[in-house]
């Protein structure tokens, strides 16, 4: 898992204390994250994909860097996290509205319907299991630092991106690539259900 990998947190711990010296909070930069996804959804729109996956990508960049200035500035707060976690979700429901900007052919599944999916079960309900299993107190950090996951965000924003980039040239490998990642985000949610519900 990305999220785990020790020398990725290095380097996002050495990013934090660099830009932890310019005047500028956590909160305003996943502000900017936010501002930066609406831009390249628009951008997805006018027929510039390659512009929109430039600026999606730092999007999800100031989103990595926000909790290591706060970490680096000593301003880590819950309020925080839950800014932040809440402005995740809407950075990537923007990132997968985009795909239909394309003219996406079916694969398997309607790409519209592989889109949902991950949108529902990958976006949605992987992170809610996780959070109702705290909230109903199911399960503690310790149960919650080890559960499962087959795509975790990280790695699904990866192939999401792969997805996005070869949708203006290979259209339908595109389509199949949505597919899988659909499928991986059903069986991650179904693994974190049962991980809890047990």
């Amino acid at each position: 898992m990305l999220k785990k990998n020790a020398e990725l947190q290095g380097l996002q711990a050495r990013a934090g204390r660099a830009f932890a010296a310019l005047p500028i909070t956590p909160n305003q930069i996943t502000s900017l994250s936010i501002f930066s996804a609406l831009a390249a959804f628009c951008l997805a729109y006018l027929g510039l994909p390659i512009h929109s996956l430039a600026l999606f990508i730092l999007s999800g960049a100031l989103d990595a860097l926000d909790g290591a200035v706060a970490r680096a500035k000593g301003m880590v707060s819950r309020k925080g996290a839950y800014i932040d976690g809440i402005s995740d979700r809407l950075v990537e429901f923007l990132f997968i509205l985009s795909f239909f900007s394309f003219p996406l052919p079916n694969a398997v599944l309607p790409a519209w319907l592989s889109l949902m999916l991950i949108l529902f079960f990958g976006s949605a309900m992987t992170s809610f299991a996780t959070a109702y299993a705290e909230h109903r107190h199911v399960a503690d950090s310790k149960k919650i630092s080890c559960q499962p996951g087959i795509l975790p965000r990280a790695e699904r924003l990866i192939l999401l991106f792969t997805a996005f980039l070869a949708a203006p040239f290979h259209p339908f490998a595109a389509s199949i690539l949505l597919f899988l990642i659909a499928i991986l985000c059903t069986a991650t949610f179904a693994q974190r259900f049962a991980y809890y519900a047990r």
